[in-house]
């Protein structure tokens, strides 16, 4: 299957699977959102596949959702078909996985690609990653931080990133429990073999099963819940002036704040 936004390949067993926008830092417009629920599917499908690596091309991860795309996108009806049928669809499959999947964080993981690298199971990381939720600060909120954010990281934790939306360290998340292994930036691809190689000595049916235990924290209705505050944000007007003063390089002026 021919992709732009995403490349895809297998070795040993493991389907690599690369976002691939690096001019834009790897962000999420609605051709990477689509693209990425496809390759997730096509790596579930394939017997010949027993992990599945997402990582992103060049210096980023993923800096999170195209802000230009959301900031185009004008009725409610054109901001609800962006998140419920694109963005919404492909969180549900990377919860819903029966394949372990593995993050291979490299550069920035902002906003939804933090958010992405959350829902992996296993997330490593190389010593010059960032993370990041700031969607507060473009008027917006994170719907997987905010509904199962507590769950992963803790309350706290996951109160300090999407409240003040600061950036953390590779080694600062991994002392949360949000990141599993940092490693140079040339070893990466190595450290994340070596944890796919130990998954793979575990039963497949062992591990599904596991998943399927794990993946009940994870409750769909909160999810949708949060989806549907992020929408109301944009209808009641900050979320536009936040993601037009980012455009265009400015604070926002907030009119709760005066």
């Amino acid at each position: 299957m021919p992709f732009q936004s995403i490349l895809y390949n297998k070795e040993d067993h493991i389907a690599w699977i690369t976002m691939n926008r690096p001019q834009s830092l790897n962000a999420l417009n609605r051709s990477l959102w689509s693209e990425l629920h496809q390759a997730l599917e096509m790596a579930e499908k394939d017997e010949d596949v027993n992990v599945i690596v997402v990582t992103g091309a060049g210096r980023a991860f993923s800096a999170g959702d195209d802000i230009k795309d959301v900031a185009s996108l004008q009725s409610p009806s054109e901001i609800r078909e962006f998140f419920l049928n694109y963005a919404a669809p492909t969180v549900t499959k990377l919860i819903e996985l029966t394949k372990p999947l593995i993050a291979a964080v490299n550069g920035y993981a902002y906003g939804g690609g933090c958010e992405i690298a959350m829902l992996c199971d296993l997330i490593v990381a190389s010593e010059d990653a960032v993370f990041a939720v700031p969607e507060a600060r473009v008027g917006a909120l994170p719907p997987i931080a905010s509904a199962i954010g507590a769950h992963l990281i803790g309350k706290h934790n996951a109160s300090m990133l999407t409240l003040t939306g600061e950036p953390i360290t590779a080694e600062e998340a991994k002392s949360m429990g949000m990141v599993n292994r940092v490693v140079p930036a040339e070893e990466l691809k190595e450290a994340v073999k070596e944890v796919a190689n130990k998954i793979m000595l575990s039963a497949p049916t062992s591990i599904k099963a596991i998943k399927k235990i794990m993946n009940k924290q994870f409750q769909l209705k909160d999810l949708e819940q949060a989806i549907e505050e992020l929408i109301a944000l944009f209808e009641v007007g900050e979320a536009r002036e936040g993601h037009e003063a980012f455009i265009k390089k400015r604070p926002p002026k907030w009119a709760s704040t005066g």
